[in-house]
């Protein structure tokens, strides 16, 4: 029997298995949208009240997946970051935070390539380009962090892997972002350490009583200082000890995303290239450098037409050698088993000690969250509403999205459709509106999400826009000055 409503649907999708996490509801039924809203979920509805009905049978239907880690706005770069928007609507990804560029990089890709998504951003502290370089106050730091809501970011991140700061400095730029109740965001190294395990255990001096998102927790179970499964441990540990401070994510791509650059003398610049050479005992030099590319360890994260891909062998030392060595560049250094422990590990209280899972993808070519959690399920590592809690619930609560990630009445009908015998995205919507189809980007510009301090900004870009109050995160829960 249908269930008998007097109220008109503009489209209902039909007769798939519904994950809802926040509802615990996993069953097959029908879903009721109306002007961008669920606005039922039934056993089954009347298809007679619909404008449009999609047949799902087979599919499994969960809130549309929120990817709390991703490049389409990033600076510098060898390609155009904005093809990650279409790249991550061909991947299921309805909601995205960027991790590291500005405001107005961010507007400028919506506008040339957006592909229909809700679209966060994250102001990179890049010194001598972002902002300053050399020894900043805090009152500095503070008018940075301004600046960075006012462009439409929802805070900054740290990019202590490229940039690091001093212990210090680091310390003061997480209490700035945390007395704005700004988001902060931490690829964790400082001078004092590395982007590796010695990062992790820097976190509780680092943060104190404050808030932080600590990025990709799996890029620093390599395997560079203890054996990758002790590093594992320690990471939980940690975590876990500060249960309510901290968001986190890890992401399953085998392949790394970093950056190519030697100074003047010839020596690798950043700490997570020089990691991934060492790792293989490559010299951490230019040279070392040419080698791992020559050998094919090392890649280059290439452009061709509106494609992405990572080019390897004579084509990649050619581009290396061509840009100086300033290029993007990608290494398979991840290690699948710490990354799935990470994103299965527990507590007590069978609560997920890390929160999400990301890609780290988005103009990077490894968007595969969707596809490796699916995996998961099938060898049970995780229920199918875990999947949901893992790719859509859980990232909707760490950016105190409170209308996304769910399908109770009124929420936003974002939804990401799989098909579970290819454990692939069949289709994705937002607000009700197709951006996906059968794996091919159907939409277009996207809606931008900021501050109340962004307003102005968002509402000059043109863009359609959604305030978040970031005190109402997982992030700021229950956070007291």
């Amino acid at each position: 029997m249908w269930v008998k409503t007097m109220a008109r649907h503009d489209l209902i999708l039909a007769r798939g298995t519904i994950l809802d996490p926040k509802n615990g509801l996993e069953a097959r039924a029908d879903v009721g949208i109306t002007d961008g809203k669920i606005v039922r979920v039934e056993s089954e509805l009347d298809p007679t009240t619909a404008d449009d009905v999609i047949d799902v049978s087979g599919m499994w239907v969960m809130p549309g997946q929120i990817d709390t880690h991703a490049h389409v706005a990033g600076l510098s770069r060898n390609w155009d970051p904005a093809l990650g928007y279409g790249m991550l609507a061909r991947a299921g990804t309805t909601t995205v935070l960027d991790m590291g560029g500005t405001g107005p990089t961010l507007i400028d890709g919506i506008k040339r390539r957006g592909a229909g998504l809700n679209v966060a951003g994250q102001f990179a502290l890049i010194p001598g380009l972002t902002i300053p370089t050399g020894k900043l106050s805090y009152r500095t730091m503070g008018s940075i962090v301004d600046n960075a809501l006012r462009q439409g970011c929802l805070g900054v991140k740290i990019l202590g892997g490229y940039h690091p700061f001093t212990p210090e400095d680091s310390a003061d730029i997480i209490a700035a972002c945390n007395e704005r109740r700004a988001y902060v965001a931490f690829h964790l190294g400082t001078t004092d350490t590395g982007s590796q395990i010695d990062g992790v255990r820097e976190i509780p001096k680092l943060v104190g009583t404050g808030r932080l998102h600590v990025c990709h927790v799996n890029s620093y179970c390599r395997g560079v200082i203890d054996d990758a499964d002790d590093e594992c441990d320690e990471a939980l540990e940690i975590l876990e000890s500060m249960r309510g401070q901290l968001n986190s994510e890890a992401y399953h791509a085998i392949q790394n995303g970093t950056s190519g650059r030697c100074d003047e003398d010839g020596q690798v610049m950043a700490d997570v290239p020089r990691n991934c050479l060492a790792l293989r005992g490559y010299e951490l030099s230019i040279e070392g450098m040419r080698q791992a590319i020559t050998d094919g360890y090392g890649s280059v994260v290439a452009q061709k037409g509106g494609q992405v891909y990572y080019a390897r062998g004579a084509e990649a030392l050619k581009m290396f050698d061509e840009a100086k060595s300033n290029v993007g560049m990608s290494f398979p250094v991840n290690l699948p088993a710490s990354a799935f422990r990470l994103t299965t590990a527990k507590n007590e209280s069978e609560n997920f000690i890390v929160d999400a899972i990301s890609t780290d993808g988005g103009s990077h070519p490894r968007n595969v969250a969707i596809q490796s959690t699916m995996a998961l399920v099938g060898f049970n590592a995780l229920t199918p509403l875990e999947m949901a809690e893992k790719l859509s619930w859980n990232g909707a609560k760490m950016l105190g999205l409170h209308n996304k990630g769910h399908f109770s009445e009124g929420a936003d009908a974002d939804v990401t459709i799989l098909d579970p015998e290819r454990n692939q995205p069949e289709m994705s919507l937002v607000t009700g509106k197709l951006i996906m189809y059968k794996g091919q980007p159907v939409g277009s510009g996207g809606t931008l999400l900021v501050t109340e301090e962004g307003q102005r900004t968002a509402a000059a870009s043109g863009l359609p826009y959604q305030v978040v109050d970031m005190s109402q995160s997982k992030l700021y829960e229950g956070f007291t000055d």
